[in-house]
C-alpha cells in the first residue's frame, strides 16, 4: 500500500473512531438528561448517588433489596426511588414494602441515614411520557420484621395464610392455587 494510501486509511479510522466515541458520549448524555428530567421536583438539587445496587441486611432478620435509584439530599439523607411501568397510575402496597425492605437493607449495610419516605415513580408502558411521581411513608423497621417473620411462619405451616383486601391481588399470585384449596 502507497504512503497516500496508508494515510488516507489512518485518516478514515480517527474519523470513524471520533463519530463512535461522539455517538456514545451523546447517548450517555441524553440518558442522564432523562434521568434528571424523570426525578420528583423534591430531588431536583440531590446528588444520584446509587442505580441497580443490591443491598442485604441480616439483624433483626435478613433483608435483601436491588435499589433502581438512591438520591443524596444536600442534608446528607438518602432518598429512595423505585421505578415502575404499569398501566395503573398509582403507588401499591407492594411498592412500599419493597422500598421499606431497601431501606432497612440499605441502613444495615452500609450505617447511611435513609428518609422515612420514598418515591415510587409510574411510567405508562407505551409513549415518551415522563414517569408521574408519587411520594410514599415507609413502613418502620419493626413492621418490616414482622411481615418477614410472618412470612417465615406461613411457609413453615405454623400459621395460615389470609385472603388479601382485594380479590384482584390473587389474580396474579403465583400461590393462588394453594390459597384456592385453604379457603374455598
Amino acid at each position: 500500500m502507497s504512503a497516500l494510501g496508508c494515510s488516507v486509511l489512518g485518516a478514515i479510522v480517527v474519523v470513524c473512531l471520533a463519530l463512535a466515541i461522539a455517538r456514545r458520549q451523546s447517548a450517555e448524555t441524553n440518558a442522564a438528561l432523562a434521568e434528571r428530567a424523570s426525578r420528583p421536583d423534591a430531588l431536583r438539587d440531590a446528588e444520584l448517588v446509587d442505580m441497580e445496587r443490591l443491598f442485604w441486611a441480616s439483624n433483626p432478620v435478613g433483608v435483601v433489596g436491588k435499589i433502581d435509584r438512591a438520591y443524596r439530599l444536600p442534608s446528607g439523607l438518602l432518598v429512595l426511588v423505585e421505578l415502575k411501568t404499569r398501566w395503573i397510575n398509582r403507588p401499591f402496597l407492594s411498592d412500599v414494602i419493597q422500598l421499606s425492605a431497601q431501606r432497612m437493607a440499605v441502613i444495615g449495610q452500609t450505617g447511611q441515614s435513609v428518609a422515612s419516605y420514598g418515591y415510587v415513580l409510574v411510567k405508562a408502558p407505551t409513549g415518551r411520557a415522563l414517569p408521574i411521581p408519587h411520594r410514599v411513608q415507609l413502613m418502620t423497621d419493626e413492621h418490616v420484621v414482622a411481615l418477614v417473620r410472618r412470612r417465615e411462619d406461613i411457609l413453615a405451616g405454623r400459621v395460615l395464610p389470609r385472603r388479601p383486601q382485594s380479590l384482584r391481588t390473587c389474580l396474579s399470585c403465583a400461590f393462588r392455587g394453594q390459597c384456592d384449596r385453604l379457603f374455598p
